[in-house]
């Protein structure tokens, strides 16, 4: 059971074990950099290593208000007063961190700086990404319940959809609808008919829709984030339309089968760029990334050409292929039996029927 507020006991256990592996990780990563301490700043770090702690307080910051810090003896959060009890109660209970709790107005006055021996985020980021993609058990399961629960939003609110409702408006229906579960949503975007063409990254507007839509949400609970994009036709799609529509649909697939634990990044980006060109469709990928890895943040890594980045049981990815004017996107979790994968996402529901199945007017 992944609850709707708060851990249960034996999660409390589970976390509690995860968090002391990862402390010892980063001590292992110290003792071979012959560095004396870390200290992580980063949102994604504080979240990974607390399995899910929210140390920040603005939305929109890359780090948080209490950095740890980790050496060979202790391992500590820097928490300023007016932040350390809640941090105490309400994210760090039952975890073995200590809390210091450091003065509001000079806290950086305690921590330690990288002339001391102490490495930072930036300088620990190549050797922890890979680590932090690989989701344990209790990520696991938390990704699944947040995959459940982003398509339901997303889904309830195409489905809703009418001519004249705005960009603007389906995006708040969007961010209510995850917000009533406890969700943050770090990106939503929504186009309407001709700006779904022209951008891929369509800020909402208060441009009204009539025939057809696009919504695209990050979903992030426990500091993991899960992507999904809906597509809405109000009205039959156009033969051209439907043809892009299917082209997708076959890279979207073309990805998915290549993506095995002992595939890499750029083994996947190959066979996507293959099913492209295969649909008649040679240089769409170049207008638009194609995903990659989920996890502590919205992509923990873009697949790119060539890219050696290798995929193992425990990670997460979000592909999202796109043709103008048609694109799918959702994330799925390669799974320890025999790397296979688990859609974490539901499938796009059929909203309208494709113009060759349309009857004549």
């Amino acid at each position: 059971m992944v609850p709707g507020s708060s851990m249960t006991a034996p999660e409390d256990r589970a976390a509690a074990a995860d968090v002391q592996r990862r402390i010892d990780l980063i001590r292992e990563l110290l003792a071979r950099r012959g560095a004396n301490a870390a200290i992580l700043r980063a949102r994604r770090n504080f979240a990974w290593l607390t399995v899910g702690g929210q140390g920040h307080v603005v939305l929109s910051s890359e780090s948080g208000v209490a950095p740890i810090v980790i050496d060979a003896r202790t391992a500590r959060v820097l928490a300023p007063v007016n932040e350390a009890d809640r941090l105490a109660d309400e994210e760090l209970a039952g975890l073995p961190l200590e809390i210091q709790p450091v003065p509001w107005e000079a806290p950086n006055d305690v921590v330690p700086h990288s002339e001391d021996g102490t490495l930072d985020d930036a300088a620990l980021e190549e050797e922890l990404s890979p680590i932090r993609a690989r989701l344990g058990g209790l990520e696991q399961a938390r990704m699944a319940w947040l995959g459940e629960r982003v398509t339901a939003a997303l889904d309830a609110v195409a489905a809703e959809l009418s001519p004249g409702v705005t960009e603007l408006e389906a995006s708040a229906a969007i961010l209510n609808r995850l917000a009533g579960e406890g969700i943050r949503a770090p990106v939503v975007l929504a186009a309407a008919d001709e700006r779904i063409d022209r951008y891929r990254h369509p800020l909402p507007t208060a441009t009204p829709v009539h025939r057809r839509a696009m919504l695209v949400a990050v979903g992030e609970r426990w500091g993991l984030h899960l992507a999904l994009t809906r597509m809405r036709e109000l009205e039959p799609p156009p033969p051209e339309l439907d043809r892009r529509r299917r082209a997708v649909a076959e890279v979207l697939a073309a990805m998915l089968d290549a993506t095995t634990a002992g595939a890499t990044l750029g083994s996947v980006f190959a066979a996507a760029q293959r099913a492209y060109a295969q649909a008649g469709f040679p240089d769409e990928w170049r207008l638009h990334h194609q995903g990659g890895l989920l996890g502590y943040q919205p992509r923990e890594r873009l697949a790119t050409p060539a890219d050696p980045t290798g995929l193992v049981a425990g990670m997460a990815v979000a592909w999202n292929p796109s043709i103008t004017g048609a694109k799918l996107e959702a994330s799925h979790l390669l799974t320890d039996h025999a790397g296979s994968l688990r859609a974490l996402t539901g499938p796009e529901p059929v909203s309208i029927e494709s113009s060759s199945e349309r009857s004549p007017t």
